[in-house]
């Protein structure tokens, strides 16, 4: 689900779609993509959708022209199977709109519909698309004369999908205990090999003896607010942990954290770095409240998921035309 809500969300990060493929989009709307039952997904819609996809890829194309000089990273392998990552972009595309057709089938049993404060947003998401990407996700040469009208429905459809989606969470059986969610947090400074701070007054530390010095600055009193913005180049955070997630447990903030009294500081060396972690609170109320809200949200998706398999399992058939798989992935310059 985590592809609808970005219709809705706008994490939208871009560095690529501007040179095309000799291709045509303005009679992408007569072109059937994909079908779903007796529903038909025309090849301009798709290809808007594709280019919204790649737009996710975005900072993997930016690792791999800035170290590794590639400009076009489509003809490569994606480490999903042994698909490019054009194929897993397209994958991607048509398995979003499966999941919307297969939602949709159900709307009317959750009695979903779309009010006018949705069209609103969706107006404004719209509007806000076409200001910061017009000449990227909204290029003629990328998506030819594809009209707000139609992109506005096609936009309904998967806020409408959304709708179903939480619907179906919202059903759920949520039961989680005070204990399960009970959370301490740390500050924490991590210390690797390569690092080097010179105390004002004091000659330059590495190592274990910046552990040292700042463990010994903490108890004193110093802030570790302070001590992060004096010694910016160091990783340092703050992090919260259930006191009873097994999975967290190996990471050496938990470890050392979980042995300390409210305000305590201990220092330790793990594998090539070394680790201060000051207790903030052994027993974190507001880390609690999201700590219950995310066990809460993970029993919700599981409940739908469950839901969602047996949709699956009836839902109509879905088929990719071979004018979607043939539609020419647009590159970087």
């Amino acid at each position: 689900m985590k592809r609808y809500s970005k219709i809705l969300a706008l994490f939208l990060a871009l560095m690529l779609l501007m040179s095309g493929c000799g291709s045509n989009p303005d009679s992408y709307a007569e072109k059937v993509a994909a079908t779903y039952g007796d529903q038909t997904v025309y090849l301009d819609e798709a290809n808007f959708w594709l280019r919204y996809e790649q737009m996710g890829y975005s900072y993997i194309a930016y690792i791999y022209q800035y170290y590794y000089r590639v400009s076009n990273i489509w003809s490569l392998e994606s480490g999903r199977r042994t698909q490019t990552y054009e194929e897993s972009a397209k994958e991607d595309t048509m398995a979003a709109f499966l999941q919307m057709f297969i939602l949709l089938d159900h709307a009317d049993e959750y009695k979903i519909t779309l009010t006018d404060d949705d069209y609103a947003k969706i107006d404004a998401i719209i509007a806000e698309l076409r200001t910061d990407y017009a000449d990227s996700l909204f290029a003629e040469s990328a998506i030819g004369s594809y009209p707000d009208a139609k992109l506005r429905e096609s936009i309904a459809q998967r806020t409408k999908a959304v709708k179903v989606w939480n619907a179906v969470r919202e059903q759920a059986t949520v039961n989680v205990s005070d204990e399960d969610a009970k959370s301490f947090s740390v500050h924490y400074f991590q210390i690797t090999s390569s690092a080097k701070i010179t105390p004002e007054g004091g000659s330059e530390l590495t190592g274990e003896a910046i552990a040292e010095y700042l463990t010994n600055e903490l108890v004193n009193g110093t802030s570790f607010e302070t001590l992060k913005s004096t010694f910016s180049t160091l990783t340092a955070g703050d992090v919260s942990y259930r006191w009873n997630d097994e999975d967290t447990m190996n990471r050496p903030q938990n470890r050392l954290g979980r042995v300390l009294t409210d305000g305590r500081v201990t220092w330790q060396k793990d594998g090539d770095s070394w680790y201060v972690v000051q207790c903030i609170s052994a027993d974190d109320k507001d880390a609690a409240a999201e700590a219950r809200a995310t066990l809460e949200s993970r029993q919700k998706e599981a409940h739908f998921n469950e839901v969602y398999a047996e949709w699956a399992k009836s839902a109509k058939k879905f088929s990719v035309k071979k004018a979607f798989n043939d539609l020419p992935i647009i590159i970087s310059e």
